[in-house]
């Protein structure tokens, strides 16, 4: 999918999580923390792209891991008590910092589209939590983003490896699409729509 149909797509996931909140394990407290969430979500929508510099995402994470890295060196020579924060939870910081480097390095829709890498996001966001303090609504939130993109990718011809690395045979749905095909695009508004009607069917309940 192009990243406008995996952001309809994570939204829509997103929607729908809000629409069954009760049924899951999500604490929304009001239109702030709502919005955020939705926009967690989008991050996560895009975040298994981010292998490729050509992606949506992958073009402001390259340079801005650059910038932190370069942050980082001059802070440790000109205010060194700056770093208090990153020595004390080094660790976090030095996994996922390597998980960004190994994301950089992989090809394009290979690991990241994997039932591996999920789990691996769903650690990394518990070690955030630990760490952090991050909600675990947000945390739901951006794995929610990351099923949802891998599930998008699921329905075109080019398939996603749901078991690599053991295994490099990608699986796609029985009814697929070419990614930015004219189909992809009516997928899309049809994704719009079903939000709209999710969004308002919340709002005012249809029987």
């Amino acid at each position: 999918m192009m990243a406008k149909g995996h952001q309809a797509m994570g939204l829509t996931w997103g929607v729908a999580a809000i629409t069954f909140e009760r049924w899951l394990p999500l604490e929304l407290n009001g239109v702030p923390e709502t919005l955020l969430f939705l926009a967690v979500v989008l991050i996560g929508a895009l975040l298994p792209d981010v292998d490729s510099k050509q992606s949506k995402l992958g073009r402001y994470v390259y340079p801005i891991f650059a910038g932190v890295l370069a942050l980082i060196v001059i802070g440790a020579i000109w205010r060194p008590e700056m770093l208090s924060v990153f020595t004390e939870q080094r660790t976090s910081f030095l996994l996922i910092g390597m998980g960004l480097i190994l994301l950089m390095l992989t090809s394009h829709r290979t690991w990241t589209h994997s039932l591996v890498f999920v789990v691996l996001v769903g650690v990394a966001l518990t070690m955030l939590q630990t760490s952090f303090g991050i909600s675990e609504t947000l945390q739901y939130g951006f794995l929610i983003g990351v099923v949802s993109h891998i599930f998008g990718d699921f329905l075109t011809k080019q398939g996603v490896p749901l078991l690599y690395p053991l295994s490099q045979k990608k699986f796609k749905f029985i009814l697929s699409f070419r990614t930015g095909s004219l189909v992809e695009n009516v997928v899309v508004v049809g994704l719009v729509g079903l939000c709209v009607w999710m969004l308002a069917s919340s709002v005012m309940p249809f029987y």
